[in-house]
């Protein structure tokens, strides 16, 4: 099947959803970000979940990592502002960052109770 068709199969789907106009306004910087803000917060869960503490101590240190770089790439946004370094201040890179810190967050969730039943105490 060519790979043209295919594509025509996507974009009718996506214009049947509304979502056409978003992607057609898709930057593909804010991957970047997902991906980035992701791999911190992940990293972070994971040095936090073999650490030998209770279930909801893990659990609140996860959502305080994610948070914590949360507001990290906002206040890296302000600083793109005021410094005047050649970037730009963007909301929508906020809110990539945003969606990158929750999805590691929900990522996770499940080695807190794995590494749990691994360690006994």
């Amino acid at each position: 099947m060519p790979a043209g068709n295919d594509s025509g199969k996507f974009r009718r789907w996506l214009e049947a959803l509304g979502l056409d106009k978003y992607l057609k306004e898709f930057e593909a910087d804010k991957l970047v970000h997902i991906g980035l803000f992701f791999i911190l917060v992940a990293l972070w869960c994971w040095a936090v979940a073999e650490l030998k503490i209770s279930y909801l101590s893990k659990f609140l240190s996860f959502i305080i990592v994610a948070q914590t770089w949360f507001f990290y790439g906002i206040a890296m946004e302000f600083v793109q502002e005021y410094l005047k370094n050649g970037r730009s201040f963007d909301v929508k890179d906020m809110i990539a960052d945003g969606i990158g810190c929750g999805l590691a967050l929900l990522a996770s969730i499940p080695f807190i109770r794995r590494k749990q039943s691994a360690d006994p105490l």
